[in-house]
C-alpha cells in the first residue's frame, strides 16, 4: 500500500514521498526493509527513531520534530484512532478455509449465505443460517436454530448453543461459550437461610436464549449463560474481553467495554456505554445506569446510578472511597491526640481528688 493512500486512510498529513510501498508495520528498532513502516506516535518510539533502519515513518504531531530526516512522514493527531485504523488495514485476519471443510459436518437444512466459509471439524446443527461471508474456523460447534449475521468471525473452538441469536460483524474469539445454561437452583438460599444435609437442589432449566447485537466482539474463554424464559442481551457495539463470565437473564447496553475477568451474576441490567475494570464483580438483580465506571476489582453488591464512578470493595463513589482512604491514613494521628487528651483527663482527675 503507498504511503499517499495509507495518510488518505487517516485523514492525516503526509510529508514526503507519496509513493513508497509498505508491506508492514513496525516498531522503529524492528524496520530491516524500505518498505517497513516504523510507528512511533509515543515518547518512548519516537526516542527510538535515531536508529531505526525505516525510511517512512507515522509520528504523532506533538513527535514531528523527530521525523525531520526520513524520506515520507505521515503526521496523525489523534493517536489511538491512528493505530486502530492502520492494524486494520494491513490485518490480513487468521487463516481460513474458503467454502466448507470436507471434514466439516454441516445440516442438511442449515443455510449459509454467499462467501460463507466453515473449517475444518466444525458441525452446523440443524436449521442454522450462517449470514455471507461469515467465517467460521476450525473445531467450533454450532447448534440448532442459530442464527449468525453477515462479516462474522467465529475463531476456533467457539461453542454457540441452540437458539442463540448473532448479529452482524461479531467477533467470537476461541473457546468463548454462548449459550450455556445458567447457573440457577431451586430453592433459593438466602445468606442467612439453614442449609441441611438432606435438602435437595432443584435444577432450574434455561429455556431461553442469547441474542447478541451487531459490532459485538467477545473474548477467549468468556462464557454467556441463556436465560431462564427470555432472552440474555448484549447491546451492539459493546466489547467484552477475555475470560469474562455472563450470568443467565443479563441485559449489557450498547457500546459497553468490559475488561478481563468481570463476572456479571444473573439478572443484573447494564446501561449503554458502561465501562467495567478487570476483576470486577458485579451481584445478581442490580442495575447498573448508563455511562457509569466501575474501577478495577470492585465488588459491586448495589445499585449504580447513571454516570457514577464506582471503585473498592463494596463499591462505592470514588470521591467517597477517596475520602475513607485519607481518613484512614489520618488515624493514627488522630489516635494519638486521643491518647494524649485521655493521659491530661487523668492527671486532672486526680489532681482534683488531691
Amino acid at each position: 500500500m503507498l504511503m499517499k493512500n495509507i495518510a488518505d486512510a487517516l485523514s492525516a498529513r503526509l510529508v514526503g514521498n507519496g509513493t513508497i510501498d509498505i508491506t508492514r508495520l513496525v516498531h522503529p528498532s524492528a524496520a530491516e526493509r524500505p518498505s517497513d513502516l516504523a510507528i512511533a506516535m509515543t515518547a518512548d518510539t519516537a526516542a527510538t527513531l535515531s536508529e531505526t533502519k525505516a525510511q517512512a515513518v507515522v509520528v504523532s504531531a506533538k513527535r514531528a520534530s523527530a521525523a525531520d530526516r526520513f524520506k515520507s512522514v505521515i503526521v496523525i493527531e489523534q493517536v489511538r484512532t491512528a493505530l486502530a485504523i492502520l492494524t486494520k488495514l494491513f490485518d490480513a485476519g487468521p487463516s481460513r478455509f474458503e467454502g466448507i471443510h470436507p471434514t466439516a459436518i454441516v445440516a442438511l437444512d442449515a443455510t449459509l449465505g454467499e462467501g460463507a466459509s466453515v473449517g475444518p471439524y466444525t458441525v452446523i446443527g440443524p436449521r442454522s443460517r450462517i449470514g455471507a461471508r461469515t467465517s467460521i474456523l476450525a473445531n467450533v460447534s454450532i447448534g440448532g436454530d442459530v442464527t449468525i449475521g453477515e462479516h462474522g468471525l467465529i475463531h476456533s473452538g467457539v461453542r454457540i448453543g441452540d437458539r442463540v441469536e448473532i448479529g452482524h460483524r461479531v467477533i467470537l474469539h476461541c473457546n468463548a461459550v454462548i449459550g450455556s445454561d445458567g447457573f440457577s437452583f431451586a430453592p433459593e438460599l438466602g445468606p442467612r437461610m439453614p442449609y441441611p444435609p438432606d435438602l435437595s437442589l432443584l435444577r432450574v432449566h434455561s429455556l431461553g436464549n442469547v441474542i447478541i447485537g451487531d459490532d459485538v466482539e467477545i473474548g477467549a474463554a468468556s462464557t454467556i449463560d441463556r436465560s431462564t424464559l427470555e432472552a440474555t442481551r448484549i447491546g451492539s457495539g459493546t466489547k467484552i474481553d477475555n475470560h469474562v463470565h455472563i450470568g443467565h437473564n443479563v441485559t449489557i447496553g450498547e457500546k459497553c467495554l468490559i475488561a478481563g475477568m468481570v463476572g456479571i451474576a444473573g439478572s443484573t441490567k447494564i446501561g449503554d456505554r458502561v465501562r467495567i475494570g478487570g476483576g470486577a464483580g458485579i451481584s445478581d438483580h442490580l442495575t447498573i445506569g448508563t455511562e457509569a465506571i466501575v474501577g478495577a476489582g470492585s465488588g459491586v453488591g448495589s445499585n449504580v446510578a447513571e454516570k457514577v464512578f464506582v471503585v473498592g470493595s463494596p463499591a462505592m463513589p470514588y470521591h467517597r472511597m477517596v475520602d475513607q482512604v485519607l481518613y484512614l491514613g489520618r488515624q493514627r494521628a488522630l489516635h494519638g491526640r486521643v491518647d494524649d487528651l485521655r493521659s491530661r483527663l487523668e492527671a486532672l482527675e486526680r489532681s482534683s481528688k488531691t
